[in-house]
């Protein structure tokens, strides 16, 4: 082995064994859920319910965004008590309104160009698809935004020398 393929192996061991691996675990783990709440509630609302490619996926999306909130902030980051209106709960809704607004987009584009499809559930599943790529590509920023900035560790600087966490 290579000494740069040594100490790519070595960092990405030491990685595998960070809080930050443990948090980018947990927040898949997450993601799955979130996920599956999604286009589960894309297909139901598309195809059983009957609303158009967009509003299917805004309900869905805001359907699974509530407990993805809490998922992420309780168990991914630790984050306890109540949660920071300013620091927290508006920038994580701007990012989801976002997130939401791109998906949605794509969601209305794949509805647009499949509507020539005769069989409904096949033109579901497009939508499906194209949800699933766009929150999959908006994924690992995601997780970066998060982890850095939103539900980051705070150090309180309460006595000289004392560093606690929020």
């Amino acid at each position: 082995m290579s000494t740069s393929q040594h100490s790519l192996h070595t960092r990405l061991s030491e990685f595998r064994h960070s809080p930050d691996f443990a948090k980018l675990w947990r927040y898949g783990t997450i993601s799955v859920v979130s996920t599956v709440i999604s286009l589960t509630g894309l297909f139901l609302f598309y195809r059983i319910l009957g609303l158009s490619p967009g509003w299917s996926n805004i309900w869905a999306t805001i359907i699974a965004t509530i407990p993805y909130y809490y998922l992420n902030r309780i168990w991914v980051f630790k984050k306890r008590g109540r949660s920071h209106l300013t620091k927290e709960v508006i920038p994580f809704w701007a990012i989801a309104f976002a997130s939401l607004l791109l998906s949605t987009l794509a969601v209305r584009f794949a509805g647009y160009e499949a509507r020539s499809i005769a069989s409904k559930t096949t033109r579901a599943g497009i939508l499906l698809i194209a949800n699933f790529t766009t929150y999959g590509l908006l994924w690992l920023m995601k997780f970066f935004v998060f982890n850095k900035l939103l539900f980051r560790s705070r150090v309180s600087e309460s006595a000289p020398g004392a560093a606690t966490i929020d």
